[in-house]
């Protein structure tokens, strides 16, 4: 389960769209003087691939009334934007895209997903990582019996006109899951929201 967005801003002259939840933290709520506080919730962090990675961070608020928009949640999270259109959350991450500022421009696109597979193949002769950006499928290798996994949604797409950030995609881990040697497993990858 994911944090809750931040709230947005609506009362003349201030206009500004909260931030985006993340994996690990709430998105930041708008304030009357400033969207800065705006920022996307942070995502989680993983060393399933070999080193500390963070995934899944929220988009930050968008604003028509500030020239601080809210900052992209770590974990891959887009900038919300004042004048123009929201920075798109960044590939592979899950990260939510930033909210618009002004009218006309847009909210930036939610960051694509992802899944890693770690495995060692018994009895501890050899090990594998093997990442999926988009949909495919993985034959289990002789000796397998489990693997570790993260699993990450594509992000939410920011907001239009003032917009709030949007939210991360989903995000899971976990260890030791059976499986058998041979076998074809079919991989989803979620693309992303726009």
């Amino acid at each position: 389960q994911g944090s809750n967005g931040g709230t947005g801003i609506n009362s003349n002259p201030y206009f500004s769209g909260g931030g985006g939840g993340g994996a690990s933290a709430a998105g930041g709520n708008a304030t009357a003087s400033t969207a800065a506080s705006s920022v996307g919730g942070a995502g989680s962090s993983t060393t399933i691939s070999g080193s500390s990675v963070t995934y899944a961070g929220g988009g930050g608020g968008g604003t028509q009334s500030s020239s601080n928009p809210g900052a992209g949640g770590a974990g891959g999270g887009g900038a919300g934007g004042y004048t123009v259109s929201g920075t798109a959350g960044t590939a592979n991450t899950g990260g939510g895209g930033g909210g618009s500022g002004a009218g006309g421009t847009s909210g930036g696109a939610g960051g694509s997903g992802i899944v890693i597979l770690r495995y060692t193949v018994n009895p501890s002769t050899a090990s594998g990582i093997v990442t999926f950006t988009g949909s495919g499928v993985w034959i289990c290798p002789p000796g397998v019996v489990s693997v570790d996994y993260l699993i990450v949604a594509g992000g939410g797409g920011g907001g239009k006109d003032s917009g709030g950030g949007g939210g991360a995609g989903g995000f899971r881990t976990g260890t030791a899951l059976a499986v058998t040697a041979g076998n074809t497993y079919v991989i989803k990858v979620d693309y992303r929201d726009w």
